[in-house]
């Protein structure tokens, strides 16, 4: 509910909502994609240590070799799972590059890195092929 779709957009109740599925998502059968939402909201709210967690789970236990493509769920034997990798792609853009898409065009909000990470650099974004950068305090 709070992301993409801000039905829910009080910080807190995010926090909240955060906090209560996010140790109730199951080891085993969960797609990819749950985690990166995840990690999308936690970057946003501000809390690097929680949204890189939920980054790695979003696609290190779902590679598949030889390629490390993503499977559908941990330990998955499908090929490749479009999806999931979508949504870690999401969680790098909107939530460690804080971009979302508005009615007025691209916009970056305010958003943390991972705290060991320098900076992020996103370009050819949108239309008008912009350059956004978020840097780590």
């Amino acid at each position: 509910m709070s992301y993409p779709l801000k039905i829910v957009s009080e910080p807190a109740q995010i926090l909240k909502d955060l906090d209560y599925y996010s140790t109730r998502v199951p080891d085993e059968g969960t797609p990819a994609m749950t985690q990166s939402v995840f990690s999308l909201l936690y970057a946003r709210l501000g809390d690097q240590t929680k949204a890189y967690k939920f980054f790695l789970e979003a696609f290190q236990p779902n590679l598949l070799p030889p390629f490390n493509v993503i499977a559908e769920t941990k330990g998955g034997t499908n090929p490749y799972f479009a999806t999931g990798a979508g949504g870690v792609l999401q969680a790098v853009l909107m939530g460690f590059g804080g971009l979302e898409i508005t009615d007025d065009g691209i916009k970056q909000f305010q958003s943390v890195l991972p705290k060991h990470w320098e900076k992020l650099v996103l370009k050819g974004i949108g239309p008008d092929k912009k350059t956004y950068t978020i840097k780590n305090n």
